[in-house]
């Protein structure tokens, strides 16, 4: 008996082993093009709701999909409430079955790893309770057939009525086999009882196993007889057709599904060998309907048929979407393929001509010719956007455009330059961080400004940080078909030097104004006067000279003002250059000025050798007479002003360069007042004591620039100031230094 026991539980032992391992490849087997076909088109909810009906087997525990990225879908079973089985038995069947793994792939093209886990726990715990309930019933046996020997003896052969009884119980399928009683039955006839007794409890336990077997299976399976009867039937069989199990008992097949009534006839039978396979639907009309896949497998001897039936509802309904998606995607490369047609219709006929007839020739050749047609658009699309970028990257302005969601996702480089802040902080911000991340540049009193101001039109902006910057904000919105705004573009230009040049006009022509204003005002005021009022000959002579001194100063004024205006706008083309001896020059300048209230000429300091000039002579003399003039005004009271030409090393572009210094000992200027000297109208002294334009410092400056030359001003308050003129020699005159 304990033999016998052993090598049942050694023979469960390793149809358990064999059982979990066949199960879990034929699982793992229906799983995976199921798993591959989601993972090809990105389903990872089926492929979840397939992992979940997976680890609902009793023999898998985790059922897992780990995609190339590292992403993973894991579904759990529900663990037995507690191990019944000892652990040792766990480990050693843990042993027997490691994870079973699958490579997901489709087109050659890896898309991750299948993996199924054994519910080892479960497994041992069958295997345990099955052990524990072969011995229970090798005791019981055991006791049975002691039973029998005993009962036979007592009661002879008053019981064989209970051979015939046990045949009846034989008959029924799925009901118990009682043992017989052999109280009364002779002793020949005992051990033939304890044999029947022990093929009962055998054929009773296979019974039960089989019942499990069919309970655990997923498909649901029925037995019937030659005439279509049904003998057996799992409950899963029951649920998919909305029965109890038991009713289904005797009920004939062919009634119970009626849409393949005439091909289950059993007149048909004998026509057909082997297996036979169906499809059916189930409820098509309501909203559960169920699809399933029916087999049948014919019993040896002819006794009947075995019916397996497997629900494939979600398998149908992927496929049923499949071609939906395989339909949409055909009818979206023909959209696609007209859209490329029509972009290829273009002036770039040469380039496409190929693609459209390779289009025409057929099916077979669709994809091949929508590829080259995408690479043709993708290439021209990649060299606009080149050209696209480099206009942004070479045009002076900036450019932010945002997308319908007001989020920033192109800044050009000039944006970036212009407002300091790096593409990185810019892009994927919302316009009203932009624009307040670029408002925070500006003076700390700066007025608040937002995006409903700039959809009303531009504005201008100052920035303090990191340089001053005037800057110009447009906003340019684009629309879409249906007439929402799709787009908008923020444009940046620096009107700083626009900004400058408009305040200096104003501030010209407000001081110009007040410098007319000045002498027309005495004139009209002297000229009033004599109209008005008889005056003696004395007071007239004297109201006339006024007059004519005011009339000269305005016509000096306008005459700076036409002389300046026409060397800026000329730039130098109406000179007459010549080639000049400067020291001649200087010396023909000095001789000819008239020093103020009798003052002295300028000391004069000139080389021993010529000095070869390139230049307009008239202009020159008005650059010393300028100089001169301004340092004995601005020397009022005396002292020397000294006038020296000297000629120095090469310059920063190779060339020798003749230096005129003129030096007094005035009243000199602070750093603030020497540089504004150059501007138009600016007088160093304000009190009006000392006569003049305040334009002829601007004259010499433009001249001496347009003659490639240099100004440069030093001065000291109470010391006096020094205006030094460089001017390039000539090419053949050699550099020396004095």
């Amino acid at each position: 008996m304990s033999g016998a026991i052993g090598w049942f539980a050694s023979r469960s032992y390793v149809d358990s082993i064999n059982g979990a391992q066949d199960s879990a490849d034929t699982l793992i087997s229906l799983l995976g093009p199921v798993v591959s076909e989601s993972a090809v088109i990105g389903d990872y909810d089926t492929i979840e709701r397939a992992l979940a009906r997976a680890s609902k087997h009793s023999d898998i525990s985790a059922a897992l999909f780990i995609d190339l990225k590292g992403g993973r879908i894991e579904r759990h079973a529900h663990q037995d409430p507690e191990l019944r089985a000892p652990s040792w038995l766990s480990k050693a069947i843990a042993e027997q079955l490691p994870e079973l793994n699958m490579a997901v792939t489709a087109g050659g093209k890896d898309y991750g790893v299948l993996r199924l886990r054994f519910n080892t726990a479960h497994i041992a715990n069958s295997f345990w309770q099955q052990s524990l309930v072969a011995v229970g019933l090798g005791l019981l046996s055991l006791l049975a057939g002691l039973g029998l020997v005993w009962w036979p003896l007592n009661r002879w052969l008053g019981n064989l009525g209970q051979i015939r009884a046990f045949g009846e119980q034989l008959q029924v399928s799925g009901g118990a086999l009682s043992p017989m009683q052999m109280e009364d039955a002779p002793l020949e006839f005992r051990q033939t009882f304890e044999v029947l007794n022990q093929a009962a409890s055998s054929l009773q336990l296979e019974r039960e196993r089989a019942a499990v077997t069919l309970s655990a299976i997923g498909d649901g399976i029925a037995s019937t007889d030659a005439e279509g009867r049904i003998l057996l039937a799992n409950p899963v069989l029951g649920h998919l057709l909305e029965r109890a199990p038991e009713r289904l008992l005797g009920e004939r097949i062919q009634e119970l599904l009626p849409d393949l009534g005439r091909d289950l006839d059993p007149a048909l039978d004998a026509a057909r060998e082997g297996h036979w396979k169906a499809r059916l639907r189930l409820n098509p009309e309501g909203r559960n309907a169920v699809v399933l896949d029916l087999s049948r497998t014919p019993i040896a001897g002819g006794g009947g048929w075995v019916y397996a039936f497997r629900d494939i509802s979600q398998q149908q309904a992927l496929d049923d979407r499949l071609q939906e998606e395989l339909q949409a995607r055909a009818q979206a490369m023909q959209t696609m393929r007209r859209m490329l047609q029509d972009f290829a219709a273009t002036p770039a006929q040469d380039q496409t001509g190929a693609s459209r007839a390779l289009i025409g020739s057929g099916s077979s050749e669709e994809s091949a010719a929508l590829l080259q047609l995408v690479q043709e658009l993708i290439q021209r699309l990649r060299e606009r956007g080149e050209q696209l970028a480099a206009i942004f990257a070479l045009s002076p302005d900036g450019f932010v455009s945002f997308d319908a969601q007001h989020i920033c996702r192109y800044v050009s480089p000039a944006f970036a330059r212009l407002a300091a802040l790096p593409p990185e902080r810019a892009l994927g911000r919302h316009e009203d961080e932009l624009l307040e991340a670029l408002l925070s540049l500006r003076a700390a009193d700066a007025r608040a400004i937002s995006f409903q101001e700039l959809r009303s039109g531009k504005l201008r902006i100052e920035l303090e940080r990191p340089t001053r910057r005037v800057l110009e904000l447009a906003l340019h919105e684009g629309v879409s078909s249906d007439g929402a705004a799709a787009a908008q573009l923020l444009h940046l230009s620096d009107v700083t030097h626009q900004v400058e040049v408009e305040q200096m006009k104003s501030e010209f022509l407000s001081t110009a104004a007040h410098e007319l204003r000045t002498p027309m005002a005495s004139i009209y005021g002297f000229t009033e006067l004599l109209l008005m009022r008889e005056q003696p000959p004395e007071r007239q002579k004297e109201m006339l000279g006024r007059i004519h001194r005011q009339c000269q100063s305005m016509i000096a004024i306008l005459n700076q003002l036409l002389d300046l205006a026409r060397i800026e706008a000329r730039r130098g083309q109406d000179f007459e250059l010549e080639v000049l001896d400067l020291q001649a020059l200087v010396q023909e300048v000095v001789d000819d000025f008239s020093p103020p209230d009798a003052r002295a000429l300028p000391a004069l300091s000139l080389p021993s050798q010529g000095c070869r000039i390139h230049a307009d002579r008239q202009k020159l003399q008005q650059v010393l007479r300028n100089l001169l003039s301004n340092a004995y005004k601005y020397s009022p009271a005396g002292g020397p002003v000294e006038l020296s030409l000297s000629m120095a090393g090469a310059s920063s572009d190779g060339s020798a360069m003749a230096v005129l210094a003129v030096q007094d000992h005035g009243i000199g200027m602070t750093e603030e007042q020497l540089s504004h000297v150059t501007e138009r109208f600016y007088r160093a002294d304000k009190s009006g004591a000392i006569l003049g334009t305040g334009l002829g410092m601007s004259i010499v400056k433009e001249i001496v620039e347009l003659h490639g030359g240099q100004l440069l001003l030093a001065s000291a308050p109470g010391v006096g100031t020094t205006a030094t003129v460089r001017l390039p020699l000539l090419a053949a005159e050699p550099a020396e230094s004095l």
